[in-house]
């Protein structure tokens, strides 16, 4: 985990994150922070799948996001994890990732135990309009 070196504005120092800080001569700060997401500390990946949720293109640019589950080698353990990638082209044409970030889902669900009841779709809107013109907010 990057705790206390979260961005990486280099090559260098997202080398680091990627293939370890053992692993790249000059990443001593890392140490203790970066196993090597790419190489997962070691053991290495089996396979990663891409699971797209939305492509959005914008113009010069497209925003992916969506999961991808990562398979390890050595254990056969898949980890999820959410992504989102910004692309554009560069000068010689081709797409590159421009914007990243990759998170672990957030897993602490408690369901709510308290339900309003709704009659039908029409009083929940004259409601939630009621509601917007007093000035009131309510977040469920």
């Amino acid at each position: 985990k990057a705790t206390k070196n979260p961005f990486r504005p280099t090559g260098e120092d997202a080398m680091s994150y990627f293939v370890g800080a053992k692993n790249f001569p000059g990443s001593e700060k890392f140490e203790g922070e970066d196993a090597g997401f790419a190489i997962n500390g070691g053991k290495g990946w089996s396979k990663v799948v891409f699971n797209n949720h939305n492509i959005a293109l914008n113009g010069p640019t497209a925003i992916a996001m969506g999961s991808y589950d990562f398979t390890c080698a050595t254990t056969g353990e898949v980890s999820t994890v959410e992504y989102t990638f910004g692309y554009k082209r560069c000068a010689d044409g081709k797409p590159r990732i421009f914007l990243h970030h990759s998170s672990v889902p957030y897993d602490t669900y408690v369901p709510k135990t308290e339900f309003v009841e709704v009659p039908d779709q029409k009083n929940l809107l004259i409601g939630l309009v009621t509601g917007a013109l007093a000035g009131l907010a309510y977040v469920h």
